[in-house]
């Protein structure tokens, strides 16, 4: 997904800042992509606070290596009660809580999903034996939650937040902004999950373009923008295209998709539902919207296979 309009100002240098008009951008290097911070002139003291905020979390959720006192690295290392921050343990409960509705989601995917990126990085498919191996941790893997942050472990699956972490962090941007009583912003991180709040243009709104329809684009504001996609990370061999979005019950990478776009008030939500739903059907997918109250903008080939009725897709 890439902002419409703000194209220019992408161009700024690492962790610096540039003003056009009273609009400044900032770019930072966050869960392994760039993310990218608009906010206007007389606001232009909160990006060290947001840029903490990011940090945080990226320190928490790294899966690759050990930072900090306990992070996800850390806990895959352990079995048994683990004493961990107060901030890993909200985001922790709250991906295992989200399994009950993005039922296609999982954050005991971790051993599964380094396998297959390791396998595709060779332009090959992940063997059976491995997949059933790996399926096999995950239905033997656990994790309760106790009091005071402690968790407790049971077996060898490892965790992997990717799924739902970008969301999480601009639940927790949203919430400073708002206690800062800011309004007008918006929050790329890294092109997949944006927080979109008012521009003092175009009646409030701001224009979101997509990689996978180059030529459509939407109008938002006071949103949650997730999206998933086989675009960048896709590795396509012997005709078929292999996905970093691994289904949790079967372990394939072949999604039903090219892109799911959702819609909502919840960051950490859609991120999770827009991978989630990148495997279920549109029937599903349908009955989640009504449920749930979000949009959904489904990509195939190329073209929108599906869009909420109420959702206008603009043509440029």
């Amino acid at each position: 997904m890439k902002l419409r309009r703000f194209l220019s100002l992408l161009l700024v240098p690492f962790i610096s800042c540039t003003s056009n008009q009273e609009l400044i951008s900032c770019k930072i290097y966050s869960f392994n992509t760039i993310s990218y911070f608009y906010l206007y002139q007389e606001n232009k003291t909160k990006f060290n606070d947001i840029k903490s905020i990011f940090d945080l979390y990226d320190e928490l959720s790294d899966n690759y290596l050990p930072r900090g006192e306990e992070n996800i690295f850390s806990i895959n290392q352990k079995q048994g009660d683990i004493e961990i921050d107060e901030h890993l343990y909200d985001l922790l409960k709250k991906s295992f809580d989200v399994m009950n509705t993005a039922t296609f989601y999982s954050p005991l995917i971790g051993s599964l999903a380094k396998k297959w990126k390791e396998s595709l990085r060779n332009k090959e498919v992940l063997s059976e034996s491995v997949i059933l191996e790996e399926l096999e941790k995950i239905n033997n893997s656990h994790i309760t939650f106790l009091d005071n942050n402690v968790i407790n472990r049971v077996g060898t699956a490892e965790l992997d937040l990717g799924g739902i972490v970008k969301g999480y962090v601009i639940d927790r941007t949203y919430e400073y902004l708002k206690d800062n009583n800011v309004k007008h912003y918006l929050i790329n991180a890294g092109n997949s999950s944006l927080l979109v709040g008012e521009k003092k243009t175009n009646n409030g709104y701001y224009n979101i373009g997509f990689k996978d329809l180059p030529n459509k684009y939407i109008k938002m504001k006071n949103c949650f923008v997730s999206t998933s996609g086989v675009s960048t990370q896709g590795v396509k061999i012997d005709g078929v295209t292999y996905s970093h979005i691994i289904n949790p019950y079967t372990g394939s990478a072949i999604n039903n998709y090219d892109a799911v776009i959702v819609i909502n008030n919840s960051g950490y939500l859609g991120d999770a539902l827009s991978t989630s739903m990148m495997m279920n059907t549109l029937e599903e997918i349908k009955e989640l919207e009504s449920s749930l109250s979000f949009q959904t903008i489904v990509i195939k080939d190329g073209n929108v296979l599906y869009h909420h009725p109420d959702l206008k897709i603009y043509n440029h």
